[in-house]
């Protein structure tokens, strides 16, 4: 039994059984581009791992609102809102390196100067290089 909690602040349960391993986890994180691929590879994944799994499923797990939203997030339509990304992890039950990683891409899509995102952007390839060693 997994209780997280919504942005409403009321106790959200959920059975399940969801076994997302590290390393479909990790192939996703390497070969996603953006923030809305990594989290649509990651929501099929865990979909692929069990069927009663929908938007509405992951809305509910982490807080958001609206499976609408969340599917322009997805589509690269919308950028996640900072308020929902450490829910986000933890739905989709990612270690340490793997939040730094899909954390970074999200804050690189969120800034607007060259030099920042060319700065993150090297930030990312370093991660994603330690990811693969320790594959």
């Amino acid at each position: 039994m997994m209780s997280l909690q919504s942005s409403a602040s009321s106790s959200v349960s959920f059975c399940t059984s969801v076994d997302h391993s590290h390393s479909d986890v990790d192939r996703i994180l390497l070969k996603s581009g953006q923030a809305s691929d990594i989290l649509r590879n990651l929501y099929r994944s865990f979909k692929e791992k069990q069927s009663k799994v929908s938007l509405g499923f992951i809305c509910r797990s982490a807080g958001i609102p609206s499976k609408g939203y969340l599917a322009l997030v997805m589509s690269g339509q919308r950028r996640l809102h900072a308020k929902y990304w450490d829910t986000i992890f933890k739905t989709f039950k990612l270690n340490d390196l793997q939040k730094e990683i899909l954390r970074a891409q999200l804050e690189l899509e969120q800034i607007a100067g060259h030099h920042s995102q060319a700065w993150l952007q090297g930030h990312i390839e370093n991660l994603r290089d330690l990811l693969r060693s320790q594959a």
